[in-house]
């Protein structure tokens, strides 16, 4: 039996690396590097503030959300990159990922600030926020998939 949390952060150091020999442009990550990268960004950020966070800042070079969703799908997470998808479309507009001043404003009217409150004429489902088994299926995906690959 492996160490899931060595495993794992063996697995993001080489995947990180492989970001930088890129130049940081994630769609130019060979997989599984990708979905590493992809999956330990956004849990960070969404633990840190759910899907608020993870859509009010731009990220290195705007790739789009269906990255991140398919990325989530691939390790088995379905629930979670549908929940990306959806809130991503709420926006209403093509490419939301490229609009941070659009983004924020359409955030702080839906769903208000510290200070307000919003409209809530959406929802978005946060089931991703603090969801520990996405660590577990990552690891599980990596083992299946590129078994020899983080050794």
């Amino acid at each position: 039996m492996i160490n899931q949390e060595a495993y794992l952060e063996n697995a993001s150091t080489i995947a990180f690396q492989k970001l930088d020999d890129v130049s940081g442009d994630l769609e130019a990550l060979a997989e599984p590097y990708r979905t590493i990268v992809l999956v330990y960004s956004a849990q960070g950020t969404i633990d840190n503030g759910g899907l608020f966070y993870f859509f009010e800042s731009d990220w290195p070079g705007n790739p789009p959300y269906s990255l991140f969703a398919d990325a989530y799908r691939r390790i088995g997470r379905m629930e979670a990159g549908d929940s990306i998808d959806y809130a991503a479309k709420t926006f209403g507009i093509p490419f939301p990922e490229k609009d941070k001043e659009f983004r924020n404003a359409f955030i702080e009217k839906q769903f208000g600030t510290d200070e307000t409150e919003g409209e809530w004429d959406v929802e978005w489902d946060d089931c991703i926020c603090g969801d520990e088994q996405v660590w577990s299926d990552l690891a599980s995906w990596l083992q299946k998939n590129y078994p020899s690959t983080f050794r």
